[in-house]
């Protein structure tokens, strides 16, 4: 992961509670640190950050989730494909 996204996502997951309040299961658009809009999937929120002229690397899309629900799905994710085992 590069520095940016990753520095967006530990935003993100610094305000987690406060960005996906009202907002779980939308995609959330964020860009320097801050938040530029809700959408009910990736390809709209992408398509919004690139119509604004945001680069790749640039911007996060991530999905309006609790962080115990994340974990599960990388758990399940993990298990579906054979790590851990």
């Amino acid at each position: 992961m590069n520095e940016n996204l990753e520095s967006l996502y530990n935003w993100f997951d610094m305000k987690r509670d406060e960005i996906i309040s009202g907002h779980e299961n939308e995609r959330v658009l964020i860009s320097d640190n801050k938040v530029l809009g809700y959408f009910a999937n990736e390809r709209t929120a992408v398509a919004e950050a690139l119509k604004i002229g945001l680069e790749p690397g640039n911007f996060l899309v991530q999905r309006c989730i609790t962080e115990d629900a994340e974990l599960q799905l990388l758990y399940n994710v993990n298990l579906a494909v054979g790590y851990g085992c």
